[in-house]
Formats: structure tokens, C-alpha cells, sequence
């Protein structure tokens, strides 16, 4: 499943993170961080992972992901791993390939973008995801994350004008199998729709510990 989620962050933390992004000592060669194929298809910048600024800003992201209610419901972390932004100017892009399925020893389950420029900002630079044969090009609202699976041949487009800023990063899930995952959003969602109708306790109750012990089942 592939999901969009707005307002992951708010403008002013995209702004924030921007600021403190623009020193031009941060970044390096993308290319440094890819193996194999991918590093013959990639063309970007990275920003240093050991710069007290840019773990600051990946921290802060990450906060906003385990915050986020939908986004711990389709992904069910078990944990974080790698964070990176990254940076494509003009006539930068990242050609078809698939996530590495290990980064730093941790399964990677689900990967994810989140956006942090300003869609109208640059042209170029969708991010295309093949979704069961069907393209899916995205350019997400400063602020916002597509989270899709690890799987995926996924691409992106080359930039013509402007800069595009992200971060990427990878989830290991409690679940592994997609299609329990799957079982488990939507059951985290009528869970949800529920207390907002205010459904008896007791219902809330019953079905809660359907979710618990499915996880339980599924889990990894």
C-alpha cells in the first residue's frame, strides 16, 4: 500500500529545517551513500549525517513521524533507520531502482519521503513509484510524507528548474507481510472512526483486543 499524509510538518518547521539546511558545507555527493546499480543511477546532493544541524532537523522529523497517528497505523515501527536528506538541483535526478532490503543491518520494511520544498518552487523532481504496474508520480506539499513499500521500483524525476529538498528513510515494521499490515490499518481506522462516534466502551474494548492479538499473531 502506498500512502500520502499531509501536514507532517507544520510551514514553519519546513522553513526552519530549510534555514538550517542552506549552509553549503553540508553537502556532498549523494553518490558517496549508493552501492551497486543505484550508484550509477543517482545524481544529488546529501547533506552531512554527522552535522550537529542535520541531525538536528532528521531528529525533528522523525519526532513528527512517531506523532503521527495514520503514519504509525500503516507502518507499525519497530524501528527507524537511516536518515538522509537529500538535495537535487537542476538536471539532478535518480533513475529506477529498489531500496537496498538491509541499510546499517536493519530490515527496511517500508521507505518514505518526506517533502520540504514547496511543490511550486522547482518542476521537475516528482517522485514516481510503481504501484502494482501503475505509475504513481508525487510532488508532495512542503510538510507532507508518502510512505510506500521498500519493494517498489521507484524513481526520480530529473529536476529542471529550482531545488528540490527531502528527507528519505527507511521503517523496519512489527509486521512484515503487507497484507497483514494492510489488516491491521484497517482495523486501526474503523478503531479509530469508532470512539469518534463514540461507540460503548465496551465495543472499543473488544475490538481493540482483536488489534492487539492480531499484532501479537502477525508480528515479527
Amino acid at each position: 500500500m502506498l500512502f500520502q499524509i499531509a501536514a507532517i510538518l507544520q510551514h514553519h518547521d519546513c522553513v526552519a529545517i530549510n534555514d538550517a539546511l542552506s549552509d553549503i558545507s553540508l553537502w556532498q555527493d549523494g553518490r558517496d551513500t549508493a552501492k551497486g546499480r543505484a550508484r550509477a543511477a543517482k545524481s544529488n546532493q546529501q547533506a552531512d549525517r554527522s552535522a550537529p544541524s542535520v541531525k538536528g532537523v532528521t531528529k525533528k522529523i522523525e519526532k513528527a513521524l512517531r506523532a503521527n497517528s495514520v503514519f504509525c497505523a500503516a507502518a507499525q515501527p519497530a524501528a527507524f533507520g537511516r536518515m538522509m536528506i537529500n538535495r537535487y538541483q537542476e538536471g539532478m535526478a535518480y533513475g529506477d531502482h529498489v531500496d537496498a532490503p538491509y541499510i546499517d543491518g536493519l530490515r527496511t520494511d517500508l521507505s518514505f519521503t518526506v517533502f520540504l520544498s514547496d511543490p511550486e518552487t522547482y518542476e521537475g523532481g516528482a517522485l514516481v513509484i510503481d504501484n502494482a504496474g501503475h505509475e504513481d508520480a508525487i510532488k508532495g506539499p512542503a510538510g507532507s510524507v508518502v510512505l510506500y513499500p521498500s519493494t517498489a521500483v521507484h524513481r526520480v524525476e530529473p529536476v529542471t528548474k529550482g531545488e528540490r529538498l527531502a528527507c528519505i528513510g527507511w521503517v523496519k515494521s512489527q509486521v512484515k507481510s503487507p497484507v497483514h499490515r494492510a489488516l491491521i490499518f484497517d482495523l486501526e481506522t474503523t478503531l479509530a472512526e469508532l470512539r469518534d462516534c463514540r461507540a460503548p466502551e465496551a465495543t472499543l474494548t473488544r475490538l481493540a483486543n482483536v488489534r492487539n492479538n492480531l499484532l501479537r499473531t502477525f508480528g515479527d
